[in-house]
């Protein structure tokens, strides 16, 4: 212990000093830190239990800043088989159902 105090007591008033971490207390926030992404988007194909919902958006070009159309595709678990393709719907991030599905279906917004 004195072997500690000996060594702080040598460093004080240097840049080690200085530079040496502060303890803070972290600030925890009233809502979960995660929350689930919901997006919209169209369904393109649907399988069983499964559809594929294309979602595009629209994002600024780095150097020219005009806007251009991106899209990803996704892989929603549809456990009532309700979507058809042409529809317009929300998904909902879940638990990974397999190693491609990690949304499900919220709810379908526009029927075709």
């Amino acid at each position: 212990m004195s072997a500690a105090l000996t060594f702080s007591a040598g460093v004080v008033g240097t840049r080690v000093a200085a530079k040496a971490p502060v303890a803070r207390r972290q600030v925890v926030a009233a809502t979960p830190a995660h929350a689930a992404q919901e997006l919209l988007g169209t369904v393109v194909s649907t399988t069983p239990k499964t559809a594929t919902v294309l979602v595009s958006r629209k994002v600024p070009h780095p150097r020219y800043h005009k806007l251009i159309n991106k899209s990803k595709k996704f892989a929603v678990h549809d456990e009532e088989n309700t979507a058809k393709v042409g529809d317009v719907v929300y998904i909902k991030q879940c638990r990974p159902m397999s190693k491609s599905k990690k949304f499900t279906l919220g709810e379908v917004v526009t029927a075709k």
